[in-house]
């Protein structure tokens, strides 16, 4: 292994190193004082243990239980480890939905990229279209100060397409119907679908991403749905849970021309692009993360410490291992169903909101 580990951290997208020496470089380049960033590097002398010499597996991450993060406080540029400065790439710093408080804050520069173009090899294998000289990709959805800008951004530059957007803004929706306002949320869809709906007419779209709920609205109004349906030859829906009879009516009824790929995903932990469909499996849509990198577990919502069984629900348990950003295992908002995978890689699929926190959780446009 090099001294800055390229080898494990940029290893082909295609490939899966060992996920303990992942661990370890992990630990090695985010608390070492010439590598790491000065938010872990700080904290590390009231932990009570030495990330760099008692973390050299996945499950002595359990040490970081008692660790607690806020990650809507952290002043965001501390979280960039001091080896990255000067190395390609460009960081930035994006914030999440707010769906279950302040927003969460990361920072990234390659390393999500690099999760892209593991998305795209699954959708070269779905048979997802690729663009041309003058294709266009129509993304509906939050651009800054959200990753899913970039995320598009980099997919769109891969399959060879241009990239229109009309920006969505998931907070204040959640606001509208938080506060009683059911009305104006909908005349803010409205005036979202006015703006598709001019894209679609007036440039050659061939692919569009967006939220299961735009979609779902998209639909609904025929002068919006005629001229998507007649062009577009693939989508991509992502953010949240699609329940399998809306996913079959989609993909049989609505849009029958078109290839559809799921992806589950948000701020903290990437994108988990839908894999390519098996014979024997259980559900329509099996998410996979980009394992080593983004390890997924599913655990007993009554104990967070241990995973549920194979075709089992639980709630998703969320560790980061890059370069750029270390996250130890965080509980999500999300319950999933924990799927076998031929090589032992995490798959999940059903995703759902948590039963307990659903009271307090606005999905809104998601």
């Amino acid at each position: 292994m090099s001294d800055d580990f390229s080898g494990v951290f940029e290893a082909p997208v295609d490939a899966t190193p060992e996920l303990d020496e992942l661990v370890t470089a992990t630990m090695t380049w985010h608390f070492s004082p010439s590598t790491g960033s000065p938010y872990w590097v700080g904290r590390a002398a009231g932990f009570g243990f030495d990330p760099l010499t008692d973390v050299r597996t996945y499950q002595d991450l359990r040490l970081f239980d008692d660790v607690a993060v806020d990650w809507s406080t952290i002043p965001a540029h501390t979280l960039i480890p001091r080896g990255c400065l000067g190395r390609p790439g460009r960081f930035g710093i994006y914030e999440s939905g707010g769906t279950t408080g302040a927003p969460k804050r990361i920072v990234d520069a390659t390393s999500r990229r690099r999760n892209i173009e593991y998305q795209s090899m699954f959708l070269d294998e779905q048979g997802f279209p690729t663009g041309d000289h003058r294709a266009g990709w129509l993304h509906i959805g939050p651009t800054g100060p959200h990753i899913m800008a970039k995320n598009i951004g980099n997919l769109t530059e891969l399959r060879g397409f241009f990239c229109y957007f009309v920006d969505l803004d998931p907070r204040w929706v959640k606001r509208c119907i938080a506060s009683g306002r059911p009305e104006e949320s909908q005349r803010y869809i409205d005036h979202i679908l006015d703006q598709v709906k001019d894209v679609l007419l007036s440039q050659d779209i061939r692919a569009i991403s967006t939220t299961p709920r735009v979609l779902e609205s998209i639909v609904a109004r025929p002068d919006v749905y005629g001229p998507l349906r007649e062009k577009v030859r693939g989508i991509i829906w992502g953010g949240t849970s699609m329940d399998p009879e809306t996913l079959r009516l989609l993909e049989t009824e609505a849009f029958p021309e078109a290839t559809l790929a799921g992806a589950y995903g948000n701020t903290m932990m990437g994108m988990a692009p839908q894999r390519t469909r098996r014979e024997g499996d259980l559900s329509p849509c099996v998410f996979r993360p980009f394992y080593p990198y983004t390890v997924v577990d599913v655990v007993d919502p009554d104990d967070l410490t241990t995973p549920v069984p194979v075709d089992t629900r639980g709630v998703v348990k969320i560790t980061s291992l890059t370069r750029e950003f270390f996250m130890p295992p965080t509980v999500e908002r999300d319950a999933v169903t924990r799927r076998a995978s031929a090589d032992g890689a995490p798959e999940v699929s059903d995703v759902r909101t948590r039963e307990t926190t659903k009271d307090q959780i606005i999905e809104g446009v998601y």
